[in-house]
């Protein structure tokens, strides 16, 4: 697990599609949510960071096993903080 740090991550994501009828004037076109995400970045790649909030045993092959995956587009984060494991 030290080359994957625990984290927490600030995002923005697209709002779900609104239903309905809506009004061009309601001027809710702009919103976005506002997302955050604590986990093991398990990839720290330049488009995608992968977050995994759940880490068990090692394989016979030293590799961990994780579950729950995250990818969030890299150009989607605001701030990611360093936690302590």
């Amino acid at each position: 697990m030290d080359n994957c740090p625990l984290v927490l991550i600030e995002w923005v994501d697209s709002a779900q599609p609104v239903p309905g009828w809506s009004w061009l004037d309601d001027n809710t076109w702009e919103d976005v949510v506002k997302c955050q995400s604590v986990g093991w970045l398990v990839n720290d790649g330049e488009d995608v960071k992968s977050l995994a909030p759940n880490i068990g045993e090692m394989g016979d092959d030293n590799s961990m096993q994780v579950s729950g995956v995250i990818r969030i587009p890299a150009r989607s984060i605001v701030k990611l903080i360093p936690l302590k494991n």
